[in-house]
């Protein structure tokens, strides 16, 4: 899949699991490794935030994840191990990477018990 196809099909989860109107929606992934180990997300719905059941989304969107993160930090000059993906009503769309020292460590303090 290309960077494109990826947003494309995370957004379609999205879309496939909120069954309200809504005004925006984001997705929040940690990555660790060789893939995701977790993710969250919400949505805006007439200034509400409720929570976006992510247990309702494909599994695939962890493959998908990893692939990105295999595209987007080959090199080695983009690190990321968090991401989140925003949606917008309008079709409009946001991806923000982040390097989270914490969660680096943090794994790295557990790979070693």
């Amino acid at each position: 899949m290309t960077v494109d196809e990826i947003y494309e099909a995370i957004a379609k989860e999205i879309l496939n699991v909120i069954n309200d109107d809504w005004d925006k929606a984001c997705l929040e992934f940690e990555f660790v490794g060789e893939g995701v180990v977790g993710y969250t997300g919400d949505y805006v719905n007439d200034n509400n935030k409720k929570d976006i059941e992510v247990e309702n989304i494909d599994d695939d969107v962890t493959d998908w994840l990893s692939q990105l993160h295999e595209i987007t930090t080959e090199g080695g000059n983009n690190k990321w191990n968090r991401a989140i993906f925003t949606l917008f009503s309008t079709g409009k769309f946001d991806m923000e990477f982040i390097w989270d020292q914490e969660l680096n460590d943090e794994i790295e303090r557990l790979s070693k018990e």
